[in-house]
């Protein structure tokens, strides 16, 4: 169609016509535009709850447990501190999907001096605990599961042992 045609079909219908062809035609303009805002609304509020819950850990945080999330970007917090001699308990939880790519979403949580090698499944979490040596120190823990393994960087963190 070229533009003279355009226009001609344009001029041939009235402005009514045109109207009434449009959805909601029938509907005032205050009520169209209240309804686009309610829509609109309900939408927003259904996206924020999504994301707000894939955010969230899985599981329920236990109280006195030290939390720690363990996904493709690395452990979050990377540096925990505790006392010499106290019991730890540490909650582990796995923020990737069964649907990872590399190590199915399950995550390792790793001390070697302390004999520590607690592993958990995708989208889960758990509570681990052990008595905190006697002697302050640091000592790394890692992920060797996934991510590259116990040489990548983000797959490592810290524990200090304070007097």
């Amino acid at each position: 169609m070229t533009r003279r045609s355009t226009s001609k079909y344009r001029a041939g219908r009235s402005s009514a016509a045109r109207q009434s062809m449009a959805p909601g035609a029938g509907l005032p303009r205050w009520l169209r535009i209240g309804v686009f805002a309610t829509i609109a609304i309900v939408l927003g509020v259904v996206a924020v709850s999504l994301v707000i819950g894939r955010l969230q850990p899985p599981g329920t945080p236990e109280a006195g447990a030290l939390q720690v999330h363990a996904s493709m970007d690395g452990f979050d917090p990377n540096q925990l501190t505790v006392k010499a001699g106290e019991e730890v308990k540490i909650q582990l939880a796995s923020m990737d999907t069964s649907m990872h790519s590399d190590g199915g979403g399950w995550h390792e949580f790793a001390i070697d001096e302390l004999k520590i090698d607690w592993k958990v499944g995708p989208e889960s979490s758990q509570v681990f605990s052990f008595t905190a040596p006697s002697t302050p120190g640091t000592y790394e823990f890692y992920c060797n599961i996934c991510c590259g393994g116990k040489e990548n960087p983000s797959m490592q963190g810290k524990l200090t042992v304070t007097a």
